[in-house]
């Protein structure tokens, strides 16, 4: 079984960042299986892509502004072969301009 895994660094808005990397995802006809999030700095988002797929899933995050690396081919890697079956990935994403904090203030209960 193949897994693509892809990483970036972005400098922009982290939830913006989260948006596009989903639409590249469902761009390539996949989906989105879970996400963690790691406070404001990075987040981390499984997916899968099905066979075979419409269009790499790198290409598709770079057509939503998102450029990865290493830049895959749209081919299972290391095969050159179209997948027979979905096929797993992970997106790491670290935010250069993360503050590090989530957290938000709640107001005091009476």
């Amino acid at each position: 079984m193949s897994i693509l895994r892809f990483e970036a660094v972005l400098q922009t808005d982290r939830t913006a960042a989260l948006m596009a990397a989903a639409d590249g995802i469902t761009g390539s006809g996949g989906w989105i299986v879970g996400h963690t999030p790691f406070s404001g700095v990075m987040a981390g988002i499984a997916f899968c892509v099905p066979p075979p797929p419409t269009a790499g899933p790198g290409d598709a995050l770079a057509a939503a502004g998102i450029q990865v690396s290493p830049p895959l081919p749209p081919s299972v890697p290391g095969t050159g072969e179209v997948a027979e079956r979905e096929v797993q990935g992970q997106l790491t994403l670290t935010f250069a301009k993360g503050t590090g904090d989530l957290r938000h203030e709640v107001p005091a209960f009476e």
